[in-house]
């Protein structure tokens, strides 16, 4: 997938500095023995910075990318699998760490 999405990158015009830097670390660690693949979020990252979309954006961006593929599993799993453990929404116990305040001052 990422090969591609980096050749549509390039026929699209919108391959750039980034994706460029992308493909140089890969490169980079492959001339040194240790393959790095650039995989799919590395190569959206960077193409989507070649396009001028706000790093802060991306987190969401990669989130919505997988969302379909999420439902697709969980509609899977539901259609054909046995039902996995259910864990019962309210009998059941915290035992972490006591409350701590989270407010006000240092």
């Amino acid at each position: 997938r990422t090969a591609r999405l980096f050749e549509l990158a390039t026929e699209a015009g919108a391959s750039g500095r980034h994706v460029a830097a992308a493909r140089a670390v890969e490169a980079a660690f492959a001339a040194g023995g240790r393959p790095l693949p650039i995989n799919v979020d590395g190569a959206m990252g960077a193409i989507l910075a070649d396009l001028g979309f706000d790093f802060a954006m991306m987190n969401g961006l990669f989130m919505i990318a997988r969302v379909p593929g999420l439902v697709a599993h969980v509609t899977e799993e539901q259609s054909r699998q046995r039902p996995m453990r259910r864990i019962d929404p309210v009998a059941h116990a915290y035992d972490g760490p006591p409350a701590r305040p989270l407010g006000g001052g240092a």
